[in-house]
């Protein structure tokens, strides 16, 4: 069975979908269920609803996962997410990709379900397969998704990371944006740039998921940039910032940015350092384990010698900007005090931009407890309006309460013994998941969410392990033939 699910995950690699690019991937699982007379619904937001009638007397079971993928890349790589295929890699223990996310993250789930309805060989209940878009970026399909559809009470998610784990809880989120508008100069290309005119890269960090990967004290390379441009500032250097660009999705712990800037030294005494030697300080001074390979490229940037002007932040908006970048708090916020090791509030500046007009930062905002939440995006808001600038936030998504009687969480964890011989862990965790969603609009559901072992999400270096991935399709068998 698991290479039917490879065969279909291979056809899903194929098709371009990342978050905001999802018609296609859903007009493919639209066409699926079409050609084998499937019941189906797709919506506006294109979300699909498949329903297959069952061979076994038990409640509907609905299996959920989500169609968007993440997309990162290699720095460097020049490399279409609108337009090209994923291009994977297997050996006989690994599925990766070739320099980008895999998108097992969700599309191990999406190829699961597809095997299941393609197959007429199973036992199993009725069953209601879901497919929701935009996951990544706030749910925006599970808020879209229709959910009087759906009868079942049972809802099965295949969207964790950890084989042998059984989730039952996760935090709520939300997305914050914050826009520091700036009055930008503008100087001729002609002017001489080649003395103090730098192009500034942080790269060589992990990255990786804002969620589940947050309490690893990950470096930031938003973070980093805006610590070194001050201690530019610091060593008596007058910055000026042409540029600044970092991260690709705000749930995603960046691993690297770039910034163009004016630096000129202007202290009363001379010196001999340069930009770059101060890099090779500060990331000596910086270097922690989690991230041993971080690297602060300096080299020269000339601006264009043809016509026109090119932008340039004057002192006090350059100075403002990396002042903000050292006041808005990253990372861990909170601890829940009853779980131990859970993480119970957290942020992530996942993305930096400069354009024309503003300063744009953009921020994965985590919490189990909605007043800690709401009191994080207060806080954002102050040190917004404290810099002069603007908040807003979007993609809210409930935190999924744990139940504590759990009657079809009983039989998966019988089914997991019956597999496994042994107790599987029961676990809250703080990334996101729609379960919460689809709690908060179905009454009375009953929800478990679980997956194989994938490693590394939403970096370049994702790698799905093949033994889990056939040992948890076995395992999702056997919860529909016995549940």
């Amino acid at each position: 069975m698991i290479e039917k699910v490879l065969n279909w995950f291979e056809q899903l690699a194929a098709i371009p979908h990342g978050s905001g690019n999802t018609k296609a991937i859903s007009d493919f699982c639209l066409a699926f269920a079409k050609e084998r007379g499937l019941e189906v619904y797709q919506d506006d937001s294109n979300n699909i609803i498949i329903k297959k009638k069952g061979n076994r007397d038990s409640a509907p079971i609905m299996l959920q996962g989500h169609l968007d993928m993440v997309c990162e890349c290699d720095p460097g790589m020049n490399f279409d997410f609108e337009k090209e295929a994923i291009k994977l890699v297997r050996d006989e223990n690994w599925l990766t990709a070739e320099g980008t996310t895999l998108g097992g993250d969700d599309g191990i789930a999406v190829a699961m379900c597809l095997a299941i309805l393609d197959a007429d060989d199973l036992s199993h209940p009725d069953l209601e397969v879901v497919f929701t878009t935009d996951e990544e970026t706030g749910m925006f399909g599970a808020h879209a998704l229709d959910t009087s559809r759906l009868e079942s009470c049972r809802l099965l998610n295949i969207d964790s990371e950890n084989e042998g784990v059984l989730t039952v809880g996760c935090a709520g989120g939300a997305r914050a944006e914050i826009k520091l508008p700036i009055r930008p100069q503008y100087i001729p290309n002609s002017t001489d740039s080649d003395n103090d005119c730098f192009r500034i890269t942080v790269t060589g960090l992990i990255g990786g998921h804002s969620g589940v990967e947050i309490d690893k004290g990950r470096l930031n390379s938003n973070i980093i940039m805006g610590d070194f441009l001050l201690y530019l500032l610091e060593n008596d250097f007058n910055v000026r910032l042409l540029s600044i660009s970092g991260g690709k999705a705000d749930n995603v712990i960046p691993s690297e940015t770039q910034a163009v800037v004016f630096a000129s030294y202007e202290g009363e005494v001379a010196v001999s350092t340069d930009v770059a030697t101060l890099a090779a300080v500060y990331v000596e001074e910086n270097r922690i384990d989690t991230d041993p390979d971080m690297v602060i490229a300096v080299e020269p940037a000339s601006l264009p010698k043809s016509g026109g002007l090119t932008m340039m932040l004057g002192n006090s908006d350059t100075e403002r900007v990396i002042e903000f970048l050292n006041a808005v708090p990253n990372g861990i916020m909170a601890m829940n005090v009853d779980i131990p090791g859970l993480v119970e509030t957290s942020l992530n500046l996942g993305q930096v931009a400069l354009d024309s007009e503003n300063f744009t930062a953009r921020f994965s905002v985590r919490s189990s407890v909605k007043k800690a939440k709401e009191s994080l995006l207060e806080r954002l808001d102050g040190i917004a309006k404290e810099y002069h600038g603007e908040m807003t936030s979007d993609g809210h998504y409930p935190a999924w309460e744990f139940v504590k009687d759990s009657a079809f969480r009983d039989d998966v964890v019988r089914v997991f013994k019956s597999l496994y011989n042994k107790d599987p862990v029961i676990e809250i965790i703080h990334a996101g998941l729609e379960c919460g969603i689809f709690s908060e609009r179905i009454p009375g559901l009953d929800a478990i969410s679980i997956g194989p072992d994938l490693f590394d999400i939403h970096t370049p270096k994702e790698r799905l392990d093949l033994h889990s991935a056939e040992r948890t399709m076995n395992f999702v068998l056997k919860i529909l033939e016995t549940v």
